[in-house]
Protein backbone atom coordinates (compact mmCIF):
# COMPACT_ATOMS: atom_id res chain seq x y z
CA UNK A 1 0.00 0.00 0.00
CA UNK A 2 1.26 3.50 -1.00
CA UNK A 3 1.42 5.83 1.67
CA UNK A 4 -1.11 9.38 0.90
CA UNK A 5 -0.08 12.80 1.70
CA UNK A 6 -3.14 14.98 2.72
CA UNK A 7 -3.28 18.56 3.23
CA UNK A 8 -6.33 19.49 4.97
CA UNK A 9 -8.04 21.70 7.28
CA UNK A 10 -9.24 23.45 4.29
CA UNK A 11 -12.06 23.02 6.11
CA UNK A 12 -11.26 20.61 9.19
CA UNK A 13 -15.25 19.69 8.48
CA UNK A 14 -14.45 18.59 4.77
CA UNK A 15 -11.00 17.26 6.04
CA UNK A 16 -12.99 14.38 8.30
CA UNK A 17 -14.68 13.43 5.66
CA UNK A 18 -11.96 12.42 3.64
CA UNK A 19 -10.22 10.87 6.32
CA UNK A 20 -13.48 9.19 7.10
CA UNK A 21 -14.32 8.13 3.91
CA UNK A 22 -11.25 6.71 2.24
CA UNK A 23 -10.69 4.75 5.50
CA UNK A 24 -14.19 3.10 4.80
CA UNK A 25 -13.19 2.52 0.88
CA UNK A 26 -9.95 1.17 2.25
CA UNK A 27 -11.57 -1.44 5.00
CA UNK A 28 -14.33 -2.37 2.04
CA UNK A 29 -11.50 -2.92 -0.80
CA UNK A 30 -8.93 -5.30 1.69
CA UNK A 31 -11.18 -5.94 4.78
CA UNK A 32 -12.44 -4.58 8.17
CA UNK A 33 -8.87 -4.65 9.65
CA UNK A 34 -7.52 -2.22 6.93
CA UNK A 35 -7.13 1.10 7.10
CA UNK A 36 -5.23 3.72 4.78
CA UNK A 37 -1.72 4.81 5.24
CA UNK A 38 -1.45 8.61 5.43
CA UNK A 39 0.36 11.88 6.47
CA UNK A 40 -1.98 14.40 7.43
CA UNK A 41 -1.30 18.24 7.46
CA UNK A 42 -3.86 20.04 8.82
CA UNK A 43 -3.94 24.33 7.86
CA UNK A 44 -5.22 26.64 9.79
CA UNK A 45 -8.17 27.78 7.75
CA UNK A 46 -8.32 31.26 9.08
CA UNK A 47 -4.96 31.91 7.41
CA UNK A 48 -6.07 30.48 3.99
CA UNK A 49 -9.13 32.43 4.16
CA UNK A 50 -7.15 35.67 5.00
CA UNK A 51 -5.21 35.14 2.00
CA UNK A 52 -8.28 34.18 -0.33
CA UNK A 53 -10.14 37.27 0.98
CA UNK A 54 -6.84 39.48 -0.20
CA UNK A 55 -6.49 37.75 -3.60
CA UNK A 56 -3.11 36.75 -3.10
CA UNK A 57 -3.00 33.18 -4.61
CA UNK A 58 1.11 34.01 -4.56
CA UNK A 59 1.01 33.35 -1.24
CA UNK A 60 -1.40 30.08 -1.28
CA UNK A 61 0.65 28.83 -3.87
CA UNK A 62 3.81 29.33 -2.16
CA UNK A 63 2.23 27.86 1.32
CA UNK A 64 0.55 25.23 -0.53
CA UNK A 65 4.00 24.01 -2.07
CA UNK A 66 5.76 24.03 0.91
CA UNK A 67 2.93 21.95 2.83
CA UNK A 68 3.38 19.56 -0.44
CA UNK A 69 7.10 19.09 -0.36
CA UNK A 70 7.39 18.83 3.61
CA UNK A 71 4.41 15.60 3.01
CA UNK A 72 6.92 14.36 0.34
CA UNK A 73 9.90 14.85 2.40
CA UNK A 74 8.50 12.67 5.21
CA UNK A 75 7.43 9.52 2.92
CA UNK A 76 3.52 10.86 0.97
CA UNK A 77 3.75 8.69 -2.73
CA UNK A 78 1.33 11.68 -3.83
CA UNK A 79 -0.34 14.85 -3.21
CA UNK A 80 -3.90 14.91 -2.16
CA UNK A 81 -5.60 18.60 -1.22
CA UNK A 82 -9.02 18.00 0.88
CA UNK A 83 -10.75 20.74 -0.96
CA UNK A 84 -11.56 22.53 -4.49
CA UNK A 85 -10.46 25.79 -4.22
CA UNK A 86 -6.72 25.40 -3.78
CA UNK A 87 -6.98 23.65 -6.67
CA UNK A 88 -6.10 26.84 -8.65
CA UNK A 89 -2.18 26.68 -7.91
CA UNK A 90 -2.11 22.56 -7.96
CA UNK A 91 -0.23 22.80 -11.29
CA UNK A 92 2.33 24.95 -10.52
CA UNK A 93 2.62 23.05 -6.75
CA UNK A 94 2.92 19.93 -8.99
CA UNK A 95 5.93 21.90 -11.02
CA UNK A 96 7.75 21.79 -7.33
CA UNK A 97 6.95 18.31 -6.55
CA UNK A 98 8.44 15.31 -7.76
CA UNK A 99 5.43 13.25 -6.71
CA UNK A 100 1.94 13.14 -8.33
CA UNK A 101 -0.64 15.31 -6.78
CA UNK A 102 -4.23 13.49 -7.57
CA UNK A 103 -5.98 16.91 -9.07
CA UNK A 104 -9.88 16.76 -7.86
CA UNK A 105 -11.00 17.99 -11.30
CA UNK A 106 -9.35 15.64 -13.37
CA UNK A 107 -10.65 12.75 -11.37
CA UNK A 108 -14.10 14.29 -11.34
CA UNK A 109 -14.27 14.81 -15.12
CA UNK A 110 -13.05 11.14 -15.43
CA UNK A 111 -16.45 9.95 -13.57
CA UNK A 112 -18.59 12.05 -15.24
CA UNK A 113 -17.69 10.53 -18.75
CA UNK A 114 -18.13 7.24 -17.24
CA UNK A 115 -22.12 8.29 -16.77
CA UNK A 116 -22.00 9.50 -19.95
CA UNK A 117 -23.17 12.73 -19.65
CA UNK A 118 -21.71 16.00 -20.89
CA UNK A 119 -23.80 18.85 -19.49
CA UNK A 120 -23.16 19.78 -15.76
CA UNK A 121 -24.05 22.49 -13.20
CA UNK A 122 -20.72 23.82 -11.05
CA UNK A 123 -21.24 24.89 -7.48
CA UNK A 124 -18.52 25.84 -5.47
CA UNK A 125 -16.67 29.05 -4.35
CA UNK A 126 -16.50 31.97 -7.21
CA UNK A 127 -12.97 31.07 -6.81
CA UNK A 128 -14.07 27.44 -8.42
CA UNK A 129 -16.91 28.67 -10.01
CA UNK A 130 -15.56 31.57 -12.02
CA UNK A 131 -11.81 30.30 -12.59
CA UNK A 132 -10.62 28.37 -15.42
CA UNK A 133 -9.00 25.41 -13.52
CA UNK A 134 -12.03 23.17 -12.96
CA UNK A 135 -14.00 24.39 -15.88
CA UNK A 136 -11.14 23.68 -18.60
CA UNK A 137 -10.73 20.36 -17.42
CA UNK A 138 -14.43 19.52 -17.94
CA UNK A 139 -14.09 21.02 -21.61
CA UNK A 140 -11.51 19.06 -22.10
CA UNK A 141 -13.24 15.71 -21.32
CA UNK A 142 -15.68 17.34 -23.50
CA UNK A 143 -18.32 18.47 -20.81
CA UNK A 144 -19.85 21.13 -20.70
CA UNK A 145 -20.19 23.43 -17.10
CA UNK A 146 -22.83 25.79 -16.66
CA UNK A 147 -22.51 27.80 -13.53
CA UNK A 148 -25.11 29.94 -11.46
CA UNK A 149 -25.85 33.64 -12.31
CA UNK A 150 -23.94 36.81 -11.16
CA UNK A 151 -26.87 36.73 -7.95
CA UNK A 152 -26.58 33.14 -7.30
CA UNK A 153 -22.98 32.74 -6.97
CA UNK A 154 -22.83 35.15 -4.59
CA UNK A 155 -25.12 33.42 -2.32
CA UNK A 156 -23.30 30.19 -2.75
CA UNK A 157 -19.93 31.95 -1.69
CA UNK A 158 -20.99 33.77 1.15
CA UNK A 159 -22.50 30.74 2.35
CA UNK A 160 -19.37 28.46 1.75
CA UNK A 161 -17.34 31.08 3.88
CA UNK A 162 -20.47 32.37 6.64
CA UNK A 163 -21.57 29.16 7.71
CA UNK A 164 -20.49 25.56 5.62
CA UNK A 165 -16.80 26.42 6.67
CA UNK A 166 -18.05 26.80 10.29
CA UNK A 167 -20.52 23.48 10.77
CA UNK A 168 -23.63 25.41 9.89
CA UNK A 169 -25.93 23.53 7.81
CA UNK A 170 -29.58 24.95 8.24
CA UNK A 171 -32.53 24.09 5.92
CA UNK A 172 -33.36 27.89 4.41
CA UNK A 173 -29.89 26.89 3.19
CA UNK A 174 -30.07 23.86 1.76
CA UNK A 175 -33.25 24.97 -0.40
CA UNK A 176 -31.58 27.99 -1.87
CA UNK A 177 -29.16 25.27 -3.21
CA UNK A 178 -31.73 22.90 -4.55
CA UNK A 179 -33.35 26.20 -6.09
CA UNK A 180 -30.59 27.25 -7.88
CA UNK A 181 -29.81 23.19 -9.13
CA UNK A 182 -33.69 23.72 -10.43
CA UNK A 183 -32.30 26.51 -12.21
CA UNK A 184 -29.06 24.95 -13.76
CA UNK A 185 -31.76 21.72 -14.71
CA UNK A 186 -33.85 24.23 -16.58
CA UNK A 187 -30.83 25.41 -18.49
CA UNK A 188 -30.06 21.92 -19.51
CA UNK A 189 -27.75 20.49 -16.89
CA UNK A 190 -27.52 16.86 -16.69
CA UNK A 191 -26.17 16.54 -13.05
CA UNK A 192 -24.47 18.44 -10.76
CA UNK A 193 -20.69 18.96 -9.14
CA UNK A 194 -20.93 19.75 -5.80
CA UNK A 195 -17.14 21.54 -6.20
CA UNK A 196 -17.15 22.42 -2.97
CA UNK A 197 -16.37 19.81 -0.21
CA UNK A 198 -18.51 20.89 2.24
CA UNK A 199 -21.29 20.72 0.03
CA UNK A 200 -22.30 17.27 0.20
CA UNK A 201 -22.41 17.31 4.07
CA UNK A 202 -25.42 19.78 2.95
CA UNK A 203 -27.00 18.10 0.65
CA UNK A 204 -27.53 14.54 -0.18
CA UNK A 205 -28.20 12.48 -3.93
CA UNK A 206 -31.64 11.64 -2.34
CA UNK A 207 -32.15 15.65 -2.26
CA UNK A 208 -31.87 16.17 -6.09
CA UNK A 209 -33.45 15.43 -9.07
CA UNK A 210 -29.60 15.58 -11.20
CA UNK A 211 -27.21 13.19 -11.02
CA UNK A 212 -24.78 14.35 -8.05
CA UNK A 213 -20.67 14.31 -8.34
CA UNK A 214 -19.65 14.60 -4.79
CA UNK A 215 -16.02 15.64 -5.52
CA UNK A 216 -15.38 14.63 -1.72
CA UNK A 217 -16.32 11.34 -2.47
CA UNK A 218 -14.94 11.10 -6.00
CA UNK A 219 -11.18 12.41 -4.43
CA UNK A 220 -11.65 9.82 -1.98
CA UNK A 221 -12.33 7.15 -4.03
CA UNK A 222 -9.63 8.05 -7.04
CA UNK A 223 -6.99 8.27 -3.49
CA UNK A 224 -7.65 4.59 -2.50
CA UNK A 225 -7.44 3.70 -5.86
CA UNK A 226 -3.49 5.12 -5.94
CA UNK A 227 -2.92 3.87 -2.74
CA UNK A 228 -3.20 0.21 -4.19
CA UNK A 229 -1.95 0.59 -7.24
CA UNK A 230 1.38 -1.30 -8.28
Amino acid sequence: MKTLGLIGGLSWFSTSVYYRTINQLMSERLGSSHSVKLLLYSVDFNDFKTLQEKDDWQQIEIMMTDIAQRLEHAGAECIVMCTNTPHLVADKVQQKIKVPLLHIAEVTAKEIVKQKINKVALLGTKFTMEHSFFKERLLKNGIEPIIPDAQDRDIIHASIFNELTKGIFSNETKNKYLNIIEKLHKEGAQGVIFGCTEISLLIKQADCKLKVFDTTEIHSRSAVDFALSD
